[in-house]
């Protein structure tokens, strides 16, 4: 067998093997990607409130409470 045709099956036995493990295991991927997002979100935030002003912890609650 050449380089070349052993390369392409390698590639290929890579690939299934790669979407069975998806295939099997799409929950947790669906909850690793999830997690992914809500941390680029969170780190958003935590930047966002960077440049903006201080609130009294008073504030917060008053408007937490007028949500209700």
């Amino acid at each position: 067998m050449s380089l070349v045709s052993d390369r392409d099956e390698l590639k290929s036995i890579i690939k299934e093997s790669f979407s069975e493990i998806l295939e099997q295991n799409r929950d947790l991927f669906a909850q690793i990607i999830e997690e992914a997002i809500e941390d680029k979100l969170f780190m958003e935030a935590l930047q966002a409130g960077e440049s903006t002003d201080l609130v009294s912890r008073e504030a917060v609650f008053e408007a937490l409470d007028n949500e209700s």
